[in-house]
């Protein structure tokens, strides 16, 4: 997830990967539990991650950029990199996808 924004990967990649794990733990354990383990509202999840996205992607515009210009700061953080527009937005792809994938999930194996 924190290296999309300067190499390969990012938020969508990184939604899949830990939405496999917690659909091997749902086919484990079933939905109850795993909603019940992890406190998931994929609904939330997915609503919260297009919220962040939409923030990335409009508030350049708001300051005379286009939309999705990227923004950078001169905060680093270690592990993660400089903070950015294109981090934020990674992060909202990242929920939003994990949500969206759980919801099918819960509903196709909910019994």
């Amino acid at each position: 997830l924190f290296r999309g924004h300067d190499n390969p990967g990012g938020g969508f990649i990184a939604a899949l990967v830990i939405s496999i794990g917690l659909i091997f733990h749902m086919i484990a354990f079933g939905v109850s539990e795993t909603q019940r383990v992890y406190k998931i509202d994929a609904i939330k999840l997915a609503s919260i991650g297009l919220l962040l996205s939409f923030i990335a992607a409009t508030v350049p515009m708001l300051i005379g950029d286009g939309f999705l210009h990227a923004l950078w700061t001169d905060v680093k953080i270690v592990g993660i990199g400089t903070i950015s527009s294109v981090l934020v937005f990674d992060i909202g792809v990242y929920f939003a996808v994990i949500g969206a994938i759980l919801k099918i999930a819960f509903t196709v194996f909910k019994k």
